[in-house]
């Protein structure tokens, strides 16, 4: 699952929001024709970059993605993920 957003630093940008590949059907290039397919929409949407999140524990994912020349935010750039809950969100608005 993917859409379109945009960053006031970057421009329009892809974001993955999901991407998985079952146990049993990895090594068979399936992720790498994913990620292609994805980054031929993004470039024809006239994308600047594709965003997307790794859990930290999961490291395979992490170095399938830097091999492949992703950038981790978290440590280049020193951005960090946060969320507002709905009960922070009710709070903020003013509402119960």
């Amino acid at each position: 699952m993917y859409y379109f957003t945009y960053d006031p630093w970057i421009g329009k940008l892809l974001y993955l929001e999901d991407f998985y590949v079952i146990q049993a059907y990895r090594g068979l290039g399936i992720g790498a024709e994913m990620l292609k397919r994805l980054s031929q929409i993004a470039i024809r949407r006239q994308c600047n970059c594709m965003h997307f999140l790794v859990v930290i524990w999961n490291q395979a994912s992490i170095d399938y993605y830097t091999r492949r020349g992703a950038l981790d935010l978290s440590s280049e750039e020193g951005w960090h993920l946060f969320r507002f809950n709905r009960e922070e969100l009710m709070d903020m608005a003013g509402e119960e």
